[in-house]
């Protein structure tokens, strides 16, 4: 019992001495509180996956009320600019990038041909869904029907800001203790704790203490503006939703100290920070790519980046609303990850006081 109030003593000391020094660093400051709204609001706007302003050859032998509806219905949309009429099936202005669809509606209206320029595949992807979506909307000329769940009207930032919110997490955790311990290495301070009889594990919740508030603190700012300026839904269960967010920010404070403790010099720390979390994080997480695209060896590698687990909770949790026991083994395997880093991190430092 004694040791354990020892423990604390000394870790509320190096926690207290934290936040001292988080709080006379005004750029610390602002990269944990104001950057992460601001990288909220740069990559929610810049980043789209709709399509838009798109032209489209309309080729109609049918010409009767139906037909003019569907042209108006797509005139109407804000996935098309311009639309052109045709009767011809040359692609003349497919080759001069004029256009990036053609819609070959006959007049005994027995099938719809689209062609679409393939050369952008994710333009393809996107165009063609939305437009046999919008055909098998009408009428009754496919026997096809849609009913899209969660995202039905699939805007991308409802996609996207889960996303960005575990990349700004995870960078932001990771780069805050990185720069922390590296200055500390450069002025020898750090080298002070280890002359100090503090045990490793005191030295890293001490040290993280701190930074795990910003963390939470980060998250609820970019929360809140997800809400106010994407309209993201805030559904299901806040409290498992917190505790995973603590477990992810622990995975990258711990990558931070790995980090710092390998490369003392600041620069060079950040450098490396940077490169282990935020490439990783955008494109092996599923953020961007389905993880089921990535190639075999590469999607390997996915199971060791923290944020594919973290995504596919906020995801489940934020937008799926999906009970919590169907959010297990994503919360098993990121406790995991988190636990197998903060032991390479205690490693680490016991490496040092033993050097």
């Amino acid at each position: 019992m004694k040791n354990i109030k020892n423990s604390l003593r000394k870790i509320k000391s190096i926690a207290y001495k934290e936040i001292l020094h988080i709080i006379r660093d005004i750029r610390t400051l602002i990269l944990s509180l104001i950057i992460p709204v601001f990288l909220l609001i740069i990559f929610g706007y810049a980043i789209r996956l709709d399509i838009q302003n798109v032209s489209l050859s309309f080729f109609d032998f049918k010409n009767d009320y139906f037909t003019r509806e569907l042209k108006e219905t797509l005139k109407n949309s804000s996935v098309f600019s311009k639309i052109f009429n045709e009767y011809d099936l040359k692609e003349d202005k497919f080759l001069k990038n004029e256009i990036k669809g053609k819609i070959f509606i006959p007049s005994n209206l027995k099938e719809i041909v689209i062609i679409i320029d393939g050369s952008d595949p994710t333009l393809f992807s996107t165009l063609s869904g939305y437009m046999i979506r919008m055909l098998g909307e009408k009428e009754n000329i496919f026997d096809l029907r849609y009913k899209i769940l969660f995202n039905p009207e699939l805007k991308s930032e409802i996609f996207i800001v889960p996303g960005i919110i575990a990349i700004i997490l995870v960078v932001i955790s990771a780069v805050l203790v990185a720069i922390s311990i590296s200055k500390e290495y450069e002025t020898g301070s750090f080298y002070t704790l280890f002359t100090l009889p503090l045990k490793p594990y005191e030295i890293i919740i001490g040290k993280v203490i701190p930074y795990i508030l910003i963390g939470l603190t980060q998250f609820t700012l970019v929360l809140i503006f997800g809400k106010i300026l994407f309209n993201i839904p805030l559904r299901g269960n806040f409290l498992f939703l917190y505790l995973s967010t603590i477990i992810y920010i622990l995975s990258g404070l711990s990558i931070g100290i790995i980090v710092s403790t390998k490369f003392k010099k600041t620069q060079t720390a950040l450098q490396v920070t940077w490169l282990t979390t935020i490439l990783p994080s955008f494109l092996l997480s599923g953020f961007i790519f389905p993880i089921e695209n990535i190639p075999f060896l590469l999607r390997i590698l996915t199971y060791f980046v923290p944020a594919r687990y973290f995504l596919e909770l906020l995801r489940a949790n934020l937008l799926r609303n999906s009970e919590i026991f169907y959010m297990l083994d994503e919360l098993f395997f990121l406790i995991l990850l988190s636990f197998i880093l903060i032991f390479i991190a205690l490693k680490s430092i016991k490496k040092e006081i033993l050097t």
